[in-house]
């Protein structure tokens, strides 16, 4: 009684806590690893994690629990350092060319204010919770609580204007008003992804277990201080048909919901040598209504379809190596996969018949035009990565020290970092060290990952004269207990 007890106390408590975490993550946005274990491996494990939280990464694993009844509870402190760096002045209007090679205003170049600037919100708590309860002694169930992924920038400074178009003054001079008069500060996103499982598992024979986890996703979303875009027109003008333009910035929190699921596999083929394999599949989220003029498809941000298989082999009794590959498929989510062209973003164009400042045709309609929000509407610009995770442990006594490391390829590539600058998902490598220590049926878990630097430079797709590069590392500690 007085573990359902402490279990509907905790459950209660991370259920409220955890809709405003933050959580971040070293594979793209997601989340490297779940649970301590896994984390002290480089998220490693897929067919060698054995505790409540292996559910979350493979719903197979809980099947060979050899206690009827586990509760874990665990807690980080994540630690993302993230700046960015815009290397170069703004190409200033004397050098405003248009084609023809000649000063023409009307080809005005967005140049952003050079120097480096660092992102505040760099400390945030990540909790977990899991249970397991084993039903006979094939069957088992479990529940757990996590953050899947999720990303964080907030910059003390207006990020996206141009201060020689501030200049001209509002109205400028042709009487529009001028698209940097309402820009404000901070400028940043948050972005965090919470998932709820429930999972069953079979084992079969006495050495295969298969599991299937139904997952629950709670995803919320903010953006502050992208005001250029919108009142540039990119997401259409004001009572314009079909125009977005109240719903790209400053709308508070967003809230998405969906249901998706999880599949697992785990066994041993040989004595010592283990076989795992999970998969999940692509989850269809509600749209983010406050932003639909923002993300691709009206404000769609679904969950990318994701897979892991892996082995390991105990050399020793005493000694096991881990060997994991992942796939995270963003590139077919379109918010996050399609690119940034600066070309299809402006809604009006020079008009190339213009006549000069008798002809009223200045500008005209970019036929080419891609309205932020649309199917093909600007987004970060990631690619799929592929990830490879090695582990280690080593078990004496009443402990396991375990040790990991993971690379992943680069998601961004050099002509997106402007959109990038809200969302660096930059870590390549990163390491991992972590013990557990048992206290009779209990046990005591620790973690800790440092992400390398890693930083990418691009172009300022909207001024040529430009470069900005965006880098981050990460550090992690997390601590977790399990009765």
């Amino acid at each position: 009684m007085k573990k359902i007890n402490l279990l509907c106390a905790t459950v209660t408590f991370l259920m409220f806590t955890s809709i405003s975490i933050d959580t971040f993550a070293t594979d793209g946005y997601f989340s490297a690893g779940t649970g301590t274990r896994n984390k002290g491996f480089a998220g490693a494990g897929i067919s060698f994690i054995f505790s409540p939280f292996s559910a979350a990464n493979n719903p197979a694993g809980i099947g060979f629990q050899s206690q009827n009844f586990r509760f874990a509870v665990g807690v980080g402190l994540f630690n993302p350092n993230r700046q960015y760096t815009v290397i170069g002045n703004p190409t200033t209007p004397d050098q405003w060319y248009g084609p023809a090679g000649t000063v023409d205003p009307r080809y005005a170049r967005f140049g952003l204010t050079p120097g480096t600037v660092e992102s505040g919100s760099q400390y945030f708590p990540v909790p977990t919770l899991a249970f397991t309860f084993k039903f006979g002694d094939k069957n088992a169930f479990g529940i757990n609580l996590w953050g899947n992924g999720g990303m964080n920038t907030d910059y003390d400074t207006k990020t996206y204007r141009s201060e020689i178009i501030a200049s001209f003054g509002d109205p400028m001079p042709d009487g529009n008003p001028n698209p940097m008069a309402n820009v404000t500060m901070p400028t940043g996103v948050n972005i965090s992804q919470m998932f709820m499982s429930l999972t069953y598992a079979r084992v079969l024979g006495e050495n295969h277990s298969i599991g299937i986890s139904p997952i629950f996703v709670y995803q919320s979303f903010a953006a502050e201080g992208l005001q250029a875009f919108r009142d540039m027109g990119m997401a259409g003008f004001p009572g314009a048909p079909n125009s977005r333009y109240d719903y790209v910035t400053n709308n508070n929190g967003s809230a998405s919901t969906g249901i998706g699921f999880k599949i697992g596999y785990q066994g041993q083929l040989f004595e010592g040598f283990r076989l795992g394999a999970s998969v999940q599949p692509k989850i269809n989220m509600s749209q983010f209504d406050e932003y639909k003029g923002l993300f691709a498809e009206e404000g769609d941000f679904d969950v990318p379809l994701t897979w892991t298989a892996g082995i390991s082999y105990d050399f020793t009794e005493n000694f096991t190596l881990i060997f994991d590959f992942k796939q995270i498929l963003y590139g077919d989510v379109k918010s996050i996969a399609n690119p940034m062209i600066a070309s299809e973003m402006q809604p009006m164009i020079p008009n190339p018949a213009w006549q000069g400042p008798g002809d009223p045709n200045v500008m005209i309609p970019n036929p080419t035009w891609e309205q932020l929000g649309n199917e093909n509407g600007a987004g970060f610009g990631w690619d799929d990565m592929n990830i490879f995770k090695i582990g280690a442990e080593y078990r004496f006594e009443k402990w396991e020290l375990r040790a990991g490391y993971s690379h992943g390829g680069q998601p961004i590539g050099t002509d997106d970092v402007m959109f990038n600058i809200l969302a660096p998902g930059l870590i390549e490598d990163h390491l991992s060290l972590g013990f557990t220590r048992y206290l009779g049926e209990h046990a005591l878990h620790f973690a800790f990952t440092y992400a390398f630097n890693h930083a990418v430079e691009g172009p300022n797709p909207f001024d040529e004269n430009q470069m900005i590069k965006i880098e981050m590392n990460q550090l992690e500690v997390e601590l977790a207990f399990t009765f």
